[in-house]
């Protein structure tokens, strides 16, 4: 079964079908051990070196040896294969060690070609290539690489001698001739606009020429798996490898392939990956999203055996029960009566006669749950502001001055530079229509024109620890969030009152009693609740809710469905902001923004509605009152029944219905008269 949570690219495919095919295919790959599976660490050794910095790998077809460079001692590993995979020699290269003060040149790339028995060595800040043979003497010069970026990992084509390359800065595989350094080709690389990719090799399959490269999406927050991709085309193929039972807490980066293994590197670690695939492949890059209103979508891309990667059929699960069964092309499919909790499992499983090939993802359809993402390159979100008569999303750039305006829906409007360095906090003031931004190492707040970015005017915040504003309309005060790091982080509340700004009010912070410390970003609701980012063991995993004193609700909201950047990667989130009934997320560390629904909205209701007539009569009152009190049937929209939107469903509910009816009294609150959203989705109500 192939798993992937919250995005990331956790796999094991399953496949189930007759005990002879079963046999059949055990019997194709005597070679491997029945019980491993893709991506099972047959073996691994230390890298060499009393420091290692071990970058990438590369196979010696004469014998089976895999060698190693290190990025920076001037030495490469050669490791046996034969039986147990251990180190049996070092040597030096001809690119030398790195010299201090800069600590150059390093080498993140080395490649074996057969038919001269030489290896080919990257040497990365120096954009140079260097031939060697197997006793580490330099043949011919250095050959210039004619490119200005950043480069890893290097593989050799044996049909024309090419070298092959990863360019990180934009996601492309470079073709480079080694006897000039010329760029023959650019690859494109498929998948996430920001990434983690750091080797390649390139392997055959059925005599036709591919590219492996190693590949992590924004959720896995590292590398995860092998991707492959044609070499002459580009397309993606299905081929994967799973590297995620190599639990390591350094980064995965070069690598080679040797049959049905694959030799793969950390700085410090050397393992040999199971690569086998299975005979019949599990759909790819399945994700999932909800929207908040009672639907829940998965696309994927099919990997069947049909043309354009068909299957016979492809079923869906939810929790372990069949619920659908569609065409065997399909590649997406919505769920319109999700349950309104965390954790669903689906499972899509495409079907090939009595074979099933399966991959899935849980999701959550409750608070936290993920509804979309966006990834922007080289953008590194660090706080937000909202100003809903513009449908206008502030975002400040933690290395820049700049602050990007997005709409609600994620949709990049414009781009404008403040000329302020470092930028942190943002705030919105809907009353005086003007932005409020804190700086890096500055205790000095500016208030910014949202049009033009240009600065007005700034006063002193106390702190030059600000790292997240929010305006609180309902007493028209800026709220400064002092995020320590520690305990005693707080919330400075300071007067936004033409002429008065910057006078202090008072802080916020939670009682001791509570347990809780405060992480991370803010955002303030309508009614003057704040939403924080709570602290645990140093990962802001969650985000509560508290009244304007600090004092604990009742609403909690984990962050989980950002991924694995929470316990992999500092700042992994850093501000957020409410837009209606979905909070979008600031993750600095992956340069995206996430939106997350507060609440599994449902769909829309009308308030008062009791029995779910679209009127709002006696019977109404009459039905609330019967479930209350005598048994009666249970309404299938608890927000309806909370006719006065108190959060509480008891006798005052049918009271103010009959209040209204008879007596003249105020209407039920919003949705009404007409059916709609509800805008106090925080009161742990659903519909």
């Amino acid at each position: 079964m192939s798993e992937m949570q919250f995005g990331s690219r956790r796999r094991s495919v399953m496949i189930t079908g007759t005990l002879t095919s079963l046999v059949w295919l055990i019997l194709l790959i005597p070679a491997t051990p029945s019980h491993a599976q893709n991506g099972t660490i047959l073996q691994q050794t230390t890298a060499c070196g009393t420091n290692p910095k071990s970058t990438d790998l590369t196979v010696r077809t004469s014998d089976g040896s895999v060698w190693g460079i290190d990025a920076t001692s001037g030495k490469i590993c050669v490791y046996t294969t034969a039986g147990t995979l251990a180190l049996t020699n070092m040597i030096d290269h001809p690119v030398g060690a790195a010299q201090a003060p800069l600590f150059q040149p390093q080498c993140s790339g080395i490649s074996y070609s057969a038919a001269t028995d030489t290896f080919w060595i990257l040497n990365s800040t120096g954009l140079e290539l260097s031939e060697m043979d197997p006793a580490g003497n330099q043949l011919g010069a250095p050959v210039s690489i004619q490119a200005s970026t950043t480069l890893t990992g290097l593989t050799l084509n044996p049909l024309d001698g090419h070298l092959w390359t990863l360019n990180t800065q934009d996601n492309t595989a470079l073709e480079i001739d080694p006897l000039d350094g010329s760029i023959l080709s650019t690859l494109p690389l498929p998948g996430s606009s920001v990434r983690y990719s750091s080797g390649l090799d390139i392997r055959f399959d059925n005599g036709q020429a591919v590219l492996d490269f190693t590949y992590g999406d924004v959720f896995d927050a590292g590398i995860s798996e092998i991707r492959s991709v044609n070499l002459t085309t580009g397309a993606a193929s299905c081929y994967q490898v799973d590297l995620n039972q190599i639990e390591s807490e350094d980064s995965l980066m070069g690598m080679a392939v040797s049959g049905s293994s694959t030799y793969i590197t950390t700085c410090c670690t050397v393992y040999q990956v199971n690569s086998i695939q299975n005979s019949l492949l599990a759909v790819a890059d399945l994700q999932g999203f909800v929207d908040g209103e009672g639907s829940l979508t998965l696309d994927w891309r099919n990997c069947g055996p049909g043309t354009n990667g068909i299957y016979n059929s492809i079923r869906i699960t939810r929790n372990g029960a069949i619920i659908d069964t569609i065409s065997g092309s399909a590649n997406n499919w919505t769920d319109n009566s999700p349950p309104a909790e965390a954790d669903i499992l689906y499972q899509v499983q495409g079907v090939v006669g009595s074979n099933l090939a399966t991959s899935s993802i849980s999701l959550s359809n409750a608070a936290g749950g993920l509804s979309q993402v966006l990834s922007i390159p080289g953008f590194y979100p660090r706080d937000l502001a909202y100003d809903p008569e513009q449908d206008d999303l502030y975002v400040t750039d933690s290395f820049s001055s700049e602050i990007r305006v997005f709409s609600s829906d994620l949709v990049q409007k414009r781009v404008f530079d403040t000329g302020l360095a470092n930028l942190r906090g943002i705030g919105y003031n809907t009353l005086l229509d003007v932005l409020l931004v804190s700086r890096a190492s500055s205790s000095l707040v500016t208030f910014v024109d949202p049009t033009t970015g240009t600065p007005l005017s700034s006063f002193p915040s106390s702190s030059s620890e600000i790292t997240s504003i929010s305006y609180d309309s309902s007493t028209d005060d800026w709220l400064l969030f002092r995020n320590t790091g520690s305990p005693d982080a707080e919330v400075l509340r300071m007067e936004a009152a033409d002429g008065l700004e910057g006078n202090p009010l008072g802080t916020i912070s939670p009682p001791q009693t509570s347990g809780l410390v405060l992480s991370n970003g803010m955002a303030c609701l309508e009614d003057g609740t704040l939403l924080m980012g709570i602290d645990a063991a140093g990962i802001g995993s969650s985000v509560s809710q508290l009244t304007s004193f600090g004092f604990p609700l009742s609403y909690s909201m984990p962050m989980g469905a950002i991924g694995q950047s929470l316990q992999l990667l500092n700042n992994s989130w850093t501000g957020l902001e409410d837009i209606g009934s979905t909070v979008i997320v600031a993750g600095n560390a992956t340069s995206s923004l996430y939106k997350l629904i507060l609440v599994s909205d449902g769909p829309d209701f009308l308030r008062g509605d009791s029995d779910s007539n679209n009127i709002v009569n006696l019977a109404d009152a009459i039905y609330t009152a019967t479930w209350l009190y005598s048994g009666g049937a249970t309404p299938s929209c608890m927000d309806a029944v909370d006719a006065n939107d108190d959060g509480r469903l008891d006798i005052s509910d049918p009271l103010y219905t009959l209040l209204y009816l008879f007596a003249g009294s105020a209407p039920p609150p919003i949705p009404f008269p007409l059916p709609g959203e509800d805008p106090t989705f925080l009161d742990n109500l659903g519909c």
